[in-house]
């Protein structure tokens, strides 16, 4: 269905869809979905009050922490006063920063098709591990080594721009 768009990256790729040069290519294309997902996150949500109910959030866990250590019971009390009101927060937190994802999802596995269809070679192998993974063994696909990279590169992206609360 998608064969035309997957010969035209093909195509551009070139030398790139083989190993070594694949390994950089895919981390090139992690990078660039990392910074589009964080940058749709920056224009969807009202990152200053996640952040704020993210800080409220916390200070309760702490508080409620150091409560249940020294066993003071009307701290105790007071907090669980509070905790509806902690998990509402939650809630809506959760909520939040589920949209980008649930607005990304298609276009994401749309685009892990073509891409994974384009990376697919002779050898089937976008990187050769200097170790063996569990689930891949020491030769990553796409789709392995493309996780592995936004594993890595994701949360740099996102504390750079301030986005992991």
């Amino acid at each position: 269905m998608l064969d035309w768009l997957v010969d035209i990256i093909r195509n551009l790729l070139g030398p790139y869809r083989y190993p070594p040069l694949s390994t950089i290519s895919v981390l090139a294309i992690s990078l660039g979905v990392g910074l589009t997902t964080v940058l749709a996150n920056y224009l969807m949500l009202d990152v200053k009050k996640l952040r704020e109910y993210a800080s409220e959030i916390s200070q309760w866990r702490r508080e409620m922490r150091k409560a249940l250590t020294s066993g003071d019971k009307k701290l105790m009390i007071r907090l669980r006063k509070k905790e509806p009101y902690i998990k509402k927060l939650e809630a809506e937190l959760m909520a939040e920063r589920m949209k980008p994802s649930l607005i990304f999802m298609l276009p994401l596995w749309i685009f892990f098709i073509i891409f994974s269809g384009a990376f697919t070679t002779e050898l089937n192998v976008v990187a050769f591990l200097p170790f063996t993974l569990p689930f891949a063994g020491d030769k990553a696909s796409f789709v392995t080594w493309y996780i592995l990279c936004s594993l890595l590169t994701l949360p740099i992206i996102q504390k750079v721009f301030k986005l992991s609360f």
